[in-house]
């Protein structure tokens, strides 16, 4: 057994079984394949090989084979060009790979007498949190691929994004990586170990414990509003948009019958019992002047029936003078639009007019309603206004592919716990769900597995307020002046040791 342990724990004895193991846990730990429990390993095993070699080719090794994996975890959920995917997944492997680069280079200051102390454990998860929180905040794409995502379907757990956002659960799993490398670097003896390993085990029990907490202790709402959402007819822009220039009457013929079709569903689910409709994104999609009469049809449609109607538009217009605009618009029972919402996420892709982000609340019998579009929803930045304004219901039309199919969708349950939002969201081509302020699906559809494409479900339009809607990412900053602090102390401490 002191054999067994002795070839374990020695750094450098297995550096290639390292680097393997946490090239397989990351390719489940991100993108298509993922399992939320064994993302918690890739970072424990990235971290063991790096502290075992040379930093310069360690680095570079750890930063090729990150590059490769995501290459093929990610592979088709990214809509993008050959080129560009490459060079985005380059860039994505590289901020990866800093949080280990930085933990190689500034933990091994604290050492004293050839002991790591347990507080030199946070330099990594502090990196990691605010590597991931900065990088983030200033990408074009979103939130796509925050660790949080990876730990989907783990409810207690998840409630966590209701205090921290995203940024508590990255801080968690990194300082688990961080933990166990602490107490494998001391051969796993409990006596030197165990306090630091208490420490760890409490946090995490506390926040399973008040997720467990929150879930159940969640009210029962006092009113639940009946909601239908639906796919009419697949949206297939790769075939529609060549019309509008080599054939433009087919091409209204099409999309007029569209407008058509989801008019009639409306109506259908209307005389069901839906109070609140929902058309997922591009429903609408057509020339000016038919946009526009599809527009008044579904005012006069609402007013008959007496429903809100959440329609999304996407208005082109001829000759290439204005930019396409990508909306959703509200209509109320009155046949009033009520909120004219346009898209702000992905703009930069689509060559849609870019949204202020500054999204609309609208106040009705079923509680206080707002939306926003598909992308939309992957900023949870501008998406906490629907938290601070106490809003019941999130709308999200959305239009995904196969393979983002489920986790786009997956995705935005976070928003929903963030905010103590109940969410409506209907994709063209992937996931549509129903989620309480809790992250409880309600109801799910999906496009490439159900055959009509029709979600119903009852959902309440009661808000529960969250500290994340309150505060905001001050847990994210929090992560980044701790860095700040910590890696100077590093600094100065391996200085003053050489002396």
């Amino acid at each position: 057994m002191h054999r067994l342990r002795s070839l374990i724990t020695t750094p450098d004895r297995f550096p290639w079984l390292w680097l393997l193991l946490s090239a397989i846990f990351t390719l489940l730990a991100t993108g298509r394949w993922t399992v939320a429990l064994l993302a918690w390993l890739p970072a424990v095993f990235s971290l063991r090989f790096l502290r075992g070699r040379p930093t310069r080719s360690g680095f570079l090794l750890l930063f090729l084979t990150g590059w490769a994996v995501i290459s093929i975890a990610w592979y088709g959920l990214l809509a993008a060009p050959a080129p560009v995917f490459i060079v985005t997944m380059a860039i994505n492997a590289f901020i990866g790979a800093l949080p280990f680069l930085i933990d190689r280079l500034l933990t091994p200051r604290l050492a004293r007498a050839g002991r790591t102390p347990f507080y030199a454990t946070l330099i990594f998860p502090l990196a990691a949190t605010a590597i991931e929180f900065l990088s983030l905040s200033a990408n074009p794409m979103g939130s796509f691929g925050a660790q949080a995502y990876s730990q989907y379907g783990l409810l207690p757990l998840m409630q966590l994004v209701s205090l921290t956002g995203l940024w508590g659960l990255t801080f968690l799993i990194s300082w688990f990586a961080s933990v166990v490398n602490w107490a494998w670097e001391q051969g796993f003896a409990w006596q030197p170990i165990r306090r630091g390993v208490l420490v760890y085990a409490l946090l995490l029990l506390a926040v399973l414990g008040y997720g467990s907490v929150r879930l159940l202790a969640a009210p029962q709402p006092d009113q639940r509003t009946p909601v239908a959402a639906f796919t009419a007819v697949e949206l297939r822009f790769a075939e529609l948009m060549p019309l509008l220039d080599s054939d433009p009457a087919a091409f209204r013929a099409t999309t007029t019958a569209n407008h058509q079709r989801y008019l009639d569903q409306t109506r259908a689910q209307a005389q069901a019992g839906a109070r609140i409709i929902l058309w997922p994104e591009g429903a609408g999609v057509g020339l000016a002047e038919d946009v526009e009469a599809l527009t008044a049809a579904a005012q006069e449609l609402a007013r008959q029936e007496g429903i809100y109607l959440a329609a999304p538009l996407f208005k082109l217009f001829p000759g290439g003078g204005r930019t396409p605009e990508n909306r959703l618009l509200l209509i109320d029972p009155s046949g009033a639009i009520v909120l004219d919402h346009v898209k702000y996420g992905g703009n930069m892709f689509e060559g849609s007019l870019k949204g202020d982000g500054v999204l609309q609340m609208v106040d009705t019998p079923y509680g206080r309603l707002a939306g926003v579009i598909c992308w939309d929803a992957d900023f949870p930045a501008i998406v906490r206004q629907v938290g601070q304004a106490g809003a019941g219901l999130l709308l999200i039309p959305a239009n995904d592919w196969r393979e983002i199919d489920p986790l786009h969708g997956q995705m935005a349950v976070f928003r929903a716990i963030e905010n103590g939002v109940s969410i409506l969201r209907q994709a063209d081509k992937g996931l549509s769900l129903a989620a309480d302020p809790y992250g409880r699906v309600l109801a799910a559809s999906s496009h490439f597995a159900d055959s009509d494409w029709l979600l119903t479900a009852t959902v309440a339009g009661q808000s529960a307020p969250t500290l994340y809607a309150r505060i905001g990412d001050a847990f994210a900053w929090l992560c980044v002046f701790g860095f700040a602090a910590l890696g100077l102390w590093a600094v100065i401490a391996g200085r003053r040791d050489r002396r």
